[in-house]
């Protein structure tokens, strides 16, 4: 199928695509939660693993440079957790795309919907915790390595490293910073890694799924100021179920 930045193979398709990723921007941006944790599941779910993990790394870089750049203060994250991080995460990129390449879609989004859980169970139990245990920087290693195969293989490398950096002697904002910045640093990498394994694939239209992505984190910004944050939240994990109920579902039924 011939891919075109603005031109669409099926527009009721790109419609559907196009609210999901407003939907996943605007909860990025309100939250500071996964891009990926609704739109990957989602969108494997209606368009394949591999056009979804090329749609979501696309419109969820967009977000994240947004996200460093459209504020009143520099960004600050911790630039030897992204070293550690990033350097472990190389291996995983590899076996990331590989499974990509020769898993079936079962397994695969079997394999997103438990990525999402374990995302959700993470969340619910960071909101509720009082303080966590600082664990020894030499599990950045680990996570590095689980970040980067479930980053090329469903798009869903954050839980590791959130889970890492939450249990780190960090503020919140150094933490997000140090995230995104380690997305847009393994961007190449995941970029080079998809594309050796023949699973870099850039849908019809994704030019408007930008615009979507960029509309959401403006409606997002404005919804931050408003909403009541924890209210939110609850929301946001209703949401996420939802979407490893899809992929669920999917990788059953289809």
């Amino acid at each position: 199928m011939p891919t075109s930045l603005f031109v669409p193979a099926d527009v009721m398709l790109l419609v559907v695509l196009a609210l999901l990723i407003l939907v996943s921007s605007l909860l990025q941006t309100v939250t500071g939660f996964g891009f990926a944790i609704l739109s990957a599941p989602v969108g494997a779910a209606l368009v394949g693993g591999p056009e979804a993990v090329g749609m979501v790394l696309v419109t969820g870089t967009a977000v994240d440079v947004l996200i460093l750049t459209l504020r009143r203060r520099l960004p600050r994250p911790r630039w030897d957790e992204v070293g550690i991080v990033g350097v472990a995460s190389v291996p995983g990129l590899a076996l990331g795309a590989y499974l990509l390449a020769t898993l079936p879609p079962c397994p695969l989004l079997l394999l997103i919907a438990a990525t999402v859980v374990v995302a959700v169970a993470m969340r619910w139990v960071g909101l509720r915790a009082g303080h966590t245990r600082v664990v020894p920087r030499r599990w950045g290693v680990l996570a590095g390595i689980f970040s980067g195969t479930l980053g090329t293989a469903t798009t869903l490398g954050g839980p590791p490293t959130v889970l890492y950096l939450a249990h780190r002697p960090y503020d919140p904002s150094t933490v997000r910073d140090t995230l995104v910045t380690l997305n847009l640093v393994r961007l190449p990498l995941s970029l080079v890694a998809l594309a050796a394994g023949g699973v870099l694939v850039v849908i019809p239209g994704i030019g408007w799924l930008v615009v979507a992505a960029l509309a959401g984190y403006l409606m997002g910004q404005r919804v931050f100021a408003r909403l009541d944050t924890a209210g939110f939240d609850r929301v946001v994990l209703l949401v996420l179920l939802s979407a490893a109920l899809v992929a669920t579902a999917a990788a059953f039924l289809g």
